[in-house]
């Protein structure tokens, strides 16, 4: 049997027409005066109908496409016939046999025109591209999670890619970026540039060169850098990228980088605290065995002043005697001082012990009244009788509770004026007790309330010619908060002040709950 060597044309076609077919694909001819299509059996092939089922115009296939997609299909022919497309191109659903939609992407060219300009002759090719469109709708559907996704995250997720020639680019940024960085995700992705030129001058040059350690060795990439954003903020940036190789020979950059300007703010706040509590330590160390070393040549001072007084042997002439007693005075002064500093250090270092009891409270300040009566005569300052209720108990350590008493009263003699008045009353309040010394004195200014009772500032009377060493009313403070009660202030310049010491109370057996009633008057 011979063979011939090349197959007859019409043969040819045929081979043509089925490797098409069995790659997805058909051709087809038109005729649009005659509205005639061939090879359209191929083409019904693709939709699962057999040749006896064919459309054989372009109406009847018309009856095939997707309702919504006729009209654009119909004008994307219209302008490839008016000449502004070199071809027809359009992507439409087609119905199956079995009544499910396929995409098919048509394409088609005008091959023949009539003398007057008519098209006579179309041929063109129909591909099934289902597959690729369902990928595609499942690659944006992805792509959409990922981007909802990214939304809600606090710091941007970005891929930049370097070409390893000195340019690059990010070829994604979260919708997060403009947040973040002032900038967003599209300026960045058109501008590789625009992050890397916000980065602060001193961070710069490590920056760039971890970044190119990361290209060289494809390690990963931690950096943590300062920028400043276009709206003029300095923001701290820390992030990872993970960098990988391409297939061109430039390396690929997956990463995420957020703000922690806050977090940088918190580590130094913390370091700043950390010093100056060390530095507070070694001050209260200082200060506590400075104390401690003065007491004891300050007793022989004052011991061997007071021998000198009590000298009959050899006695001292008067105004021996007035200087010896200045001696003596200035280092009792001196000796109370060193006393409230070796509290004050004791208390803030937490080394302070207190010894609470139960203490009849009007007992205790009717006793401290007593003990500041001469100070108050020398001062021409009249103290009015306590007024408290005989019952009224706190829980307090008595010893320290009796010095907060003789400072705040001392203070209020002090700062007094002469012929002014002092009062202290004591009552039941809803979180315990309520101690009030209440002046008629020269008063603080408003603005320098927030600074009272900070040690060894005595406000504006450092320069009254008043005695005071600045410390007692910050012991005071540091005492009344040990004894888990507070201490408030309430002050008119020129008028004077209230200071008010709340303390915890202890229930008189069988007393009434409605005692700050019954104050005596």
């Amino acid at each position: 049997m011979s063979h011939d060597r090349h197959p007859a044309p019409r043969d040819y076609e045929t081979l043509v027409r089925a490797a098409l077919l069995g790659a997805g694909t058909s051709v087809w001819e038109w005729n649009p005066q005659t509205d005639v299509i061939s090879g359209v059996d191929a083409d019904m092939s693709l939709l699962g109908y057999g040749p006896e089922e064919s459309r054989l115009t372009q109406r009847e296939w018309n009856e095939l496409i997707h309702p919504e997609d006729r009209a654009d299909n119909e004008a994307r022919y219209q302008e490839h016939a008016r000449d502004e497309a070199p071809y027809y191109e359009h992507e439409y659903r087609a119905r199956t046999k079995d009544g499910q939609w396929r995409w098919i992407a048509e394409r088609g060219r005008i091959v023949e025109w009539s003398a007057d300009g008519q098209p006579l002759r179309v041929v063109g090719t129909l591909v099934d591209v289902t597959q690729r469109r369902e990928a595609e709708s499942r690659a944006l559907a992805i792509a959409a999670q990922l981007s909802e996704t990214a939304r809600h995250v606090p710091g941007v997720i970005y891929q930049y890619r370097h070409s390893g020639e000195g340019d690059g680019a990010f070829c994604y940024v979260s919708e997060s970026c403009y947040d973040v960085l002032g900038l967003t995700a599209n300026e960045v992705m058109r501008d590789g540039a625009a992050v890397l030129r916000m980065i602060e001058r001193e961070h710069y040059a490590a920056t760039i060169a971890a970044m190119k350690l990361s290209a060289r060795t494809l390690t990963p990439w931690r950096f943590d850098f300062r920028l400043r954003r276009p709206d003029g903020a300095l923001r701290w940036m820390t992030g990872t990228s993970t960098p990988q190789r391409d297939g061109n020979g430039g390396v690929l950059w997956y990463g995420y980088f957020e703000d922690s300007t806050e977090v940088h703010e918190l580590h130094l706040a913390r370091q700043s605290a950390a010093m100056a509590q060390a530095a507070n330590r070694a001050k209260t160390e200082f200060l506590s065995h400075m104390s401690h070393e003065l007491r004891t040549p300050l007793n022989a001072v004052m011991g061997f002043a007071q021998l000198l007084q009590l000298d009959d042997s050899d006695p001292l002439s008067v105004n021996q005697r007035r200087r010896v007693t200045l001696i003596h005075e200035a280092g009792d002064h001196l000796l109370q001082m060193i006393s409230e500093l070796l509290d004050l250090t004791r208390i803030e270092s937490g080394q302070l012990s207190l010894d609470c009891a139960e203490v009849p409270l009007p007992a205790l300040l009717a006793e401290c009244m007593d003990m500041l009566h001469p100070l108050a005569e020398a001062a021409s300052v009249r103290l009015v009788p306590v007024e408290a209720i005989p019952t009224l108990t706190v829980h307090a350590d008595p010893t320290r509770l009796r010095q907060v008493v003789l400072n705040l009263v001392c203070n209020a003699i002090k700062y007094n004026r002469p012929q002014g008045t002092v009062r202290v009353r004591a009552q039941s309040v809803t979180d315990g007790v309520q101690v009030q010394i209440i002046d008629t004195g020269v008063g603080i200014a408003e603005a320098q309330l927030p600074a009272l009772g900070e040690p060894f500032n005595r406000l504006d009377q450092r320069h009254s010619g008043i005695e005071g060493t600045g410390i007692g009313l910050a012991v005071t403070r540091g005492l009344i908060q040990l004894m888990a009660g507070r201490l408030d202030v309430e002050s008119t310049l020129g008028k004077g002040s209230t200071f008010s010491v709340f303390l915890p109370e202890v229930p008189a057996a069988g007393a009434s709950s409605d005692q700050s009633a019954s104050l005596p008057t």
